[in-house]
């Protein structure tokens, strides 16, 4: 009789030791795109859209969706099927940068975690997009603009009554810091702004 196969249990993964870097990292100034400049590769851009998918997510409901803009498929976030009153506005933004990550908020209301946690979930995709791209050398901003809410512009995303479109973020080939190099840290004073429960 042949003894019972037997399967080791798979390796314990370890928590990543203190990193003082990678927290300078992040308090570092970041660049932006250059308009000029080439958009993510598609492995890269894959690459920073899989850091987004690991914000926090009650429910892992996933509630958010994103529409990658590049190339030709700019001019239709400029205006080619956004009415004139808005085409200036949108022109200019669709073209500051080589690709441009626009975040949808997706809630499902019929889950019982808040729809409110569902679009903060979302809203967290945004700064995680900024620093996977930050991290993989490229320049990164994200944006905002009150047309999103028109409902030509809705529609250009395919967003449903429940979503929201909560801007772009523009990725590509850093932009010179010029005299924001010379800034480090967000200046932030926590006096006032944080409230200390620890006796």
């Amino acid at each position: 009789m042949e003894p019972a196969h037997r399967t080791d249990p798979p390796p314990v993964a370890e928590a990543p030791g203190p990193d003082p870097a990678f927290v300078g990292r992040l308090v570092a100034v970041r660049p932006e795109p250059s308009a000029e400049g080439e958009p993510p590769t598609a492995a890269d851009l894959d690459a920073i859209l899989a850091v987004a998918t690991t914000v926090p997510d009650h429910g892992d409901l996933t509630p958010w969706r994103f529409v990658v803009c590049s190339g030709a498929g700019r001019d239709r976030f400029a205006g080619d099927e956004v009415p004139e009153a808005v085409v200036a506005k949108m022109r200019s933004k669709a073209h500051a940068a080589p690709c441009s990550v626009v975040l949808v908020a997706s809630p499902d209301p019929s889950s019982n975690v808040e729809v409110w946690e569902q679009v903060a979930s979302a809203s967290c995709t945004g700064y995680a997009i900024v620093l996977a791209a930050t991290g993989l050398g490229y320049g990164a901003v994200w944006k905002s603009a009150p047309v999103l809410g028109a409902g030509p512009v809705r529609d250009l995303f395919g967003c449903t009554p429940d979503e929201t479109l909560l801007g772009w973020v523009n990725i590509g080939t850093p932009a010179p810091l010029g005299r924001k190099g010379l800034v480090h840290g967000s200046g932030v004073d926590l006096d006032g702004r944080v409230l200390r429960l620890d006796g």
